[in-house]
């Protein structure tokens, strides 16, 4: 089965649970696309700008976890797609450059649908 994560939003909290989504999805065997958009995208900069307003990103940020390590450990798989949103990327003056080594592509909305096509959507704003 595909699984389709949409991660709209940069809050560490919400970042985290996309990567442990994405790692158990992959881990129970199926292909995994996260389409990060909007402030989303801002997760995956070559230096990621995350927000820690809410209690949850408080907490998992004082224990110095590397959320990011469920995304490098889906994507090892082979598994787990990243893919920037073309029009949060424009909006935010971001091009591939931009991005560290997690993600794959920057496309736009319709590519992403296709690629999840009949597949389960998740959406994380």
């Amino acid at each position: 089965m595909k699984v389709g994560i949409i991660l709209g939003s940069n809050e560490l909290s919400r970042v985290a649970y996309a990567a442990m989504h994405s790692a158990i999805a992959v881990s129970l065997d199926n292909e995994v696309v996260l389409f990060a958009t909007m402030d989303g995208v801002k997760a995956f900069l070559k230096t990621p700008d995350l927000r820690v307003t809410d209690d949850t990103s408080k907490v998992i940020k004082e224990s110095r976890e590397d959320v990011f390590q469920h995304f490098r450990r889906a994507k090892k798989s082979g598994k787990l797609k990243i893919l920037a949103c073309s029009y949060a990327s424009k909006v935010h003056k971001l091009d591939k450059e931009s991005y560290g080594e997690l993600v794959d592509d920057i496309v736009g909305i319709t590519s992403f649908s296709m690629e999840v096509e009949g597949g389960q959507l998740v959406s994380v704003w």
